[in-house]
């Protein structure tokens, strides 16, 4: 992965890897703060081989000999003819076996040096203990060495540096132990992150769309679910900016003749597929064009839920079903205008027992060539494709498909068998739409937001100028107040809102 992708999985599993380092940091702490300190002293031996004359070459012998001496008394030093006198000495209440471990010895190379260091829970014994041990080592070299009756032991073993107690413990290391708990919660925590994303198979990007074109990517504020439709938010908000990117996307796929019927359906239910064919819509009718949103999925049609329209009026079922022939008159009882945005609404109409066998019907060909003469743009929401066939036939009449995908929830063995499904019956897929994204994603997933930044919110309107009536991109607050007060609380009925107009009123004067 490149430098760019690691920072993206960091920023993206940052409560995984955040968790794992404040574990790592956690164990550390607890190991360091439980575990007794232990304290080192150490002393350093001399041993050398004196010359009875000042002969050069016996001087360089006897350094010699010192140096190959040396090896071997670092291994003995903490043999147990050395340590127990100590331990009569000191009156150690230990043996020779557990003394042996706290001592240790070492020679640095072609030197004649041995340094000797002593590890105890106290410091000033652990400092006694070296001394006396470097005392005794004398004794006992001068006891292994052979030599004769009267005569000196060849080899003297002297202390050049005693050992002094130690003011500050040698372990634990509180500094490396804490870093090194929070590298290794790291590294933990990076370790999840790139095993959770390898196991992933679901739809998080343009990269997993397979060479599908990304038509726009759809966030999921906090607000989403109370206010799902564009015309319940402002006018600037994120989420209405990446459906005017949708609304471009789909007019500029062919300039010179743009789809004009255009099925909307997703590979599972509740991916939000008839969220995003209402806003659709919603954004091409503000733009001025004549559209037609049409509810053709007759098995549990959502459409008069989120418009508030009754379930029970005549539909696309009704028209289709019926024995009368389709005329402009016969289609135009049967739509609906929404609110004052110029988009028409066909319902599903009654639920029918065989809706399949009416959407592959002649007649409902005809009511989508209708259509087609009747308005700039058509607009199908249809059934998901993987359960039920509707979608796919309805899609086989229609200029396009666009398939709508749960970011981080439809996966990728689903997208490519709705996609699959889509080309099986010779239609086009017009692209994607990577539906309710997570705000915090959106930047990482695409490296650029789709609308305006999140801490500004959803009725945010940039670059307005102070005391004017136009700002860069959007009228400035003070002008638009009241209108967008009375966009932004449709949805409050009755005394709410007139109190809430009011208030504004108050403020403005």
């Amino acid at each position: 992965m490149e430098l760019i992708q690691y920072w993206r999985l960091i920023v993206q599993n940052r409560i995984v890897i955040g968790a794992s380092t404040l574990v790592g940091l956690v164990i550390a702490a607890a190991i360091t703060f439980t575990t007794t300190p232990l304290y080192e002293s150490q002393a350093q031996i001399f041993v050398s081989t004196p010359a009875s004359t000042l002969d050069i070459s016996a001087l360089a012998t006897g350094s010699s000999f010192s140096q190959q001496r040396v090896k071997s008394y670092a291994q003995i030093i903490n043999s147990p003819k050395t340590l127990e006198p100590v331990i009569q000495r000191l009156n150690l209440k230990m043996d020779a076996t557990t003394l042996s471990s706290m001592v240790t010895a070492s020679a640095p190379l072609d030197t004649v040096l041995i340094s000797l260091t002593v590890t105890d829970t106290d410091p000033l014994r652990a400092a006694k203990i070296a001394n006396a041990v470097a005392d005794q080592f004398g004794i006992t070299v001068g006891d292994l060495e052979l030599h004769g009756i009267g005569v000196d032991s060849p080899v003297k073993v002297s202390t050049v540096k005693d050992a002094m107690p130690a003011g500050s413990p040698a372990s634990p290391k509180k500094a490396i132990n804490l870093a090194l708990g929070l590298l290794l919660g790291f590294g933990l925590g990076i370790g999840l992150a790139s095993l959770r994303k390898l196991l992933d198979n679901t739809m998080k990007n343009e990269d997993d769309l397979l060479g599908t074109p990304l038509l726009a990517a759809i966030g999921f504020d906090e607000i989403a679910d109370e206010k799902p439709l564009v015309t319940q938010i402002g006018r600037y908000a994120a989420r209405t900016e990446a459906f005017r990117t949708l609304r471009t996307n789909l007019q500029f796929l062919n300039p010179d003749a743009h789809p004009q019927v255009i099925v909307m359906t997703s590979a599972l239910p509740n991916e939000g597929k008839t969220t995003s064919s209402i806003n659709l819509a919603l954004s091409l009718a503000q733009a001025g064009a004549k559209v037609i949103l049409v509810e053709a999925d007759l098995r549990r049609p959502k459409v008069p839920l989120y418009l508030e329209m009754s379930s029970m009026s005549e539909g696309l079922s009704d028209l289709i079903s019926g024995p009368k022939k389709l005329t402009p008159q016969s289609i135009k009882a049967v739509l609906h205008p929404y609110e004052s945005t110029g988009l028409k609404v066909m319902l599903s109409g009654k639920i029918p027992p065989n809706p399949s066998e009416l959407l592959s019907s002649h007649k409902f060909e005809e009511l989508i060539e209708m259509l087609r003469k009747q308005f700039e743009y058509v607009i199908i929401d249809c059934p998901p494709l993987l359960p039920v066939t509707d979608a796919a036939i309805v899609s086989a009449k229609a200029d396009g498909c666009v398939l709508i995908v749960h970011a981080g929830v439809t996966k990728k063995p689903h997208f490519i068998g709705s996609r699959d499904a889509v080309k099986a019956v010779g239609s086009t897929i017009l692209g994607v739409i990577i539906n309710k994204i997570p705000e915090s994603s959106l930047e990482y997933e695409y490296g650029y937001r789709y609308g305006y930044p999140r801490y500004y919110g959803a009725n945010y309107r940039p670059y307005a100028k102070r005391g004017s009536d136009e700002g860069q991109y959007a009228p400035s607050a003070d002008v638009l107040s009241r209108q967008a007060l009375e966009e932004n609380f449709r949805h409050i009925k009755g005394a709410r809102f007139k109190e809430e107009l009011k208030r504004q009123d108050n403020k403005k004067a």
